[in-house]
């Protein structure tokens, strides 16, 4: 009896030092001063402590076992083997070092050895329930998995131990390796229900959660780990990786640097942290780190991107449409994201590359369209290169995604105009030209239809705006000018009407301010009240005197705004005469 019970505190011991027994008591754990570097994905630290404690005493078992399970994490199997076969030496029934066995014959690709050791280690101990959860776990950390076999071992020791928290805790990580995160959830509850004072449960569980995107849970599980175990090291990356995902730079950043100052960090770590200095605006540092990754990466691609991208942000431009051309040359071109092209637009922009620009602003809405500033710049950009209808159909897709309708309208307005303008050139330069080549009827046809379609889509688009805003005077001198060219003949009184509107609006809010749009309103309903004087002057004299003194009252008014117009002059020195 006394002979079983010591044999049972060596292995209880035992599992202390191989960072398995998560679950027992913490403080007993830093007594005996043996950090779960395994679990904290800390092999080399795990290797090099167990290194130290073999120096001083080179036939532990303990320690030989432990140093064996950390090379199989480096796929060492046979140095692995030569130790757990050193411990058999002394005590051919430890159940951890013929389990250890079993692991070395699971990463050969070794089913029959890989069975018989584990069922060896089983029936030396089958009472013990750490035999099933090393088997178990091992055959789920080591590179090589063997699901099924974690499975049986697992289901074994839970039908004898079914209160046993670290076998709940190992079952949730195999259901977390099938991606079955709700199931894996459930387990690590059970794990915490059996021992509520196991801080790797409740990091673990956080990690389900976030994959989940149960931000909010995963954030108290997380500090709830931490609080039971400070000296973590895993924790604040995972950590991390929470507050980058919910855009949380500064605190991403916080947590990131705990990590880092205390773990073995990988270039992977130290890209995250690159990143995360680049959302949170740090750019040199970032940059720093970055330039040192591609010192020992120098084809990674994704280095390239974040480099690029911080090359755009502190204005090197040229610098940055190059690191951006090494990118798309590198990358996967299925793994393109959205910035990534809108980045490499705005580059080529600043460097005066307007159509390649153009372009990448398509690539980049057509990968994400939920982004106004993309359609803005694409708009901006089409409207420059006289691409007016890109440029209109692009202000409707931001009004979409909730740009303000005053603001886009107008400019859709304006667009649409400009190429109406641009058809009514082309049916002024058809008209020119149709005596001496003769007369393309059905060109001037699709000239004149093309320009009144657009005038009035613009003049549809500037209605939006008056209705939306009707103290705004734009919308209403841009359908005045609109109408004054649709009907240049003044027939009708839309034109009228609506450079009145604007005017009232321009002499009631800074009249020395809007001193050129007054002129423009002035001019046009001046020479509206002259083309009614010419057209009444032979059939109502009396009519055609109100005409008169309409039009001398709007350029005598042009005039006090701008005592140069030389138009206003003309105008009334010829009309000053007649009656």
């Amino acid at each position: 009896m006394i002979l079983q019970l010591e044999k049972m505190r060596y292995w209880i011991f035992a599992l202390f030092i191989l960072g398995s027994s998560n679950f027992l008591c913490n403080a007993q754990e830093k007594a005996l001063n043996a950090p779960n570097y395994l679990q904290e994905l800390q092999p080399a630290k795990a290797r090099a402590w167990f290194q130290q404690k073999l120096k001083t005493q080179p036939e532990d078992a303990v320690s030989l076992i432990g140093l064996a399970n950390t090379l199989l994490s480096f796929q060492s199997t046979d140095s692995a083997k030569m130790l757990f076969k050193k411990v058999l030496a002394v005590d051919d029934k430890n159940p951890f070092a013929m389990a250890g066995l079993g692991l070395v014959a699971l990463m050969n690709n070794d089913p029959t050895g890989e069975s018989d050791y584990f069922e060896r280690a089983r029936r030396a101990d089958k009472t013990n329930p750490e035999v099933y959860c090393f088997i178990a776990e091992g055959c789920l950390d080591l590179p090589r998995q063997d699901t099924a076999t974690a499975l049986t071992y697992l289901r074994q020791g839970l039908d004898l131990y079914p209160k046993y928290a670290r076998l709940h805790f190992i079952t949730a990580k195999l259901e977390t390796t099938k991606k079955n995160y709700g199931t894996a959830a459930n387990a690590y509850n059970r794990a915490i229900f059996f021992d509520p004072k196991s801080a790797f449960a409740y990091r673990n569980l956080g990690t389900i959660l976030f994959y989940s995107r149960a931000y909010r849970d995963a954030l108290e599980a997380f500090n709830k780990s931490i609080a039971l175990d400070p000296e973590q090291i895993l924790v604040h990356k995972n950590l991390g990786d929470l507050y980058y995902a919910v855009a949380t730079y500064d605190q991403a950043e916080r947590s990131y640097q705990t990590y880092m100052e205390r773990a073995d960090v990988t270039n992977d770590d130290r890209e995250r942290m690159a990143f995360t200095l680049f959302f949170n605006k740090k750019y040199k540092e970032s940059e720093t780190i970055l330039e040192q990754l591609q010192q020992n990466s120098h084809d990674e691609s994704l280095l390239f991107r974040i480099r690029g991208y911080i090359a755009y942000e502190t204005a090197d431009y040229q610098k940055g449409v190059e690191l951006m051309t090494k990118f798309f040359n590198l990358h996967n071109t299925g793994k393109i994201i959205a910035s990534d092209y809108s980045y490499f637009a705005k580059l080529l922009q600043k460097t005066g590359h307007e159509v390649l620009a153009t372009d990448n602003f398509r690539k980049a809405i057509a990968k994400d369209s939920s982004k106004i500033e993309n359609f803005e710049e694409l708009a901006k950009l089409a409207a420059k290169n006289n691409l007016h209808q890109e440029a209109a159909g692009a202000y409707k897709k931001m009004i979409n995604l909730g740009a303000d309708k005053v603001v886009s309208n107008f400019m859709i307005g304006k667009e649409y105009y400009f190429e109406g303008e641009r058809w009514r050139a082309r049916l002024d330069s058809l008209t020119k030209l149709r005596k001496s080549n003769g007369d393309k009827i059905s060109e001037r046809t699709e000239a004149k239809d093309s320009m009144i379609y657009f005038y009035k889509q613009a003049d549809s688009a500037f209605t939006v705006v008056t209705n939306l805003n009707k103290d705004y005077a734009g919308g209403f001198i841009w359908k005045g000018r609109i109408q004054a060219t649709l009907d240049p003949d003044a027939i009708t009184t839309e034109a009228k009407e609506s450079y009145q509107n604007a005017l009232i609006l321009l002499e009631k809010n800074n009249p020395e301010k809007n001193r050129k749009s007054m002129i423009e309103c002035y001019r046009y309903l001046g020479s509206y009240y002259f083309i009614g004087y010419e057209r009444l002057y032979k059939s109502n004299k009396q009519a055609a005197g109100e005409m008169r003194s309409r039009t001398l009252e709007c350029f005598s008014k042009i005039l006090k705004l701008d005592p140069s117009d030389v138009q206003a002059k003309d105008v009334l020195d010829n009309l000053s005469g007649k009656k």
